[in-house]
């Protein structure tokens, strides 16, 4: 347990250099944080075998006890019948109680370091979301930085606010829609001039044929009179 908190804590003061060698640097941060993680993922797999051993160990005891009242019991049912009989299970059952004190030595201990573990486990993790936590508000730093850059930039060139920029842009394209939408309209005003135009040609030429029937018919009586 002590070795692993000696290593734990190595292992947190070396990732807190490397972040601060190299400033918004986002790889080095990525790799502090996976050894970091692979630290808390071992170290909580660690924990679950420590409270597998804690739950034995009190088993174990709880059975031991159970052992020493058993033979208590053999020694007070056999003394009137078998006095040796009855000191061999007292023997056994004192026995029993020395094991079981030792077990609650062994148990006690084990509780407190299991304890300190999970209390390291949580340390670890805390740490870690820490550095998560850091690690993500530096890449929003980051790209406002970036972005703001790029928008300077972008002014640079032209000496002009981008802004304006955007404006005069617009400002074209609405007048290319504008004229765009004139000319469709003219356009729709000559189709219908076509389209008027067809209906008129047809009333003259109906007029014309009309015309033209009356004439015919005229010219048969010119003939008689001649």
């Amino acid at each position: 347990m002590k070795r692993f908190r000696i290593w734990t804590a190595g292992l947190l003061s070396r990732v807190d250099w490397m972040v601060s060698q190299v400033e918004n640097h986002e790889a080095l941060a990525q790799g502090a944080i996976a050894e970091v993680t692979r630290a808390a993922a071992r170290a909580r797999v660690q924990l679950v075998r420590v409270r597998e051993d804690g739950a034995r160990l009190r088993r174990q005891l709880g059975e031991t006890h159970e052992t020493e009242k058993l033979w208590r019991d053999r020694a007070r049912r056999t003394a009137a019948e078998d006095e040796a009989r009855a000191l061999e299970c007292l023997r056994r059952s004192k026995r029993a109680e020395r094991r079981a004190a030792e077990m609650e030595r062994r148990v006690d201990e084990h509780e407190r370091a299991e304890k300190q573990l999970a209390q390291d486990v949580a340390a670890v993790d805390e740490r870690l979301g820490q550095l998560k936590e850091k690690r993500n508000l530096l890449r929003t730093r980051e790209s406002r930085a970036q972005a703001l850059a790029t928008v300077r930039s972008a002014d640079a060139p032209f000496g002009c606010d981008v802004g304006e920029l955007f404006d005069r842009w617009e400002a074209q394209v609405t007048e290319r829609e504008f004229a765009g939408e004139c000319a469709s309209l003219a356009t729709s005003e000559l189709d219908d001039d076509a389209f008027e135009d067809e209906f008129v040609t047809a009333e003259e030429n109906e007029n014309l044929r009309a015309e033209l029937d009356d004439l015919l018919r005229e010219a048969p009586e010119e003939s008689r009179d001649a």
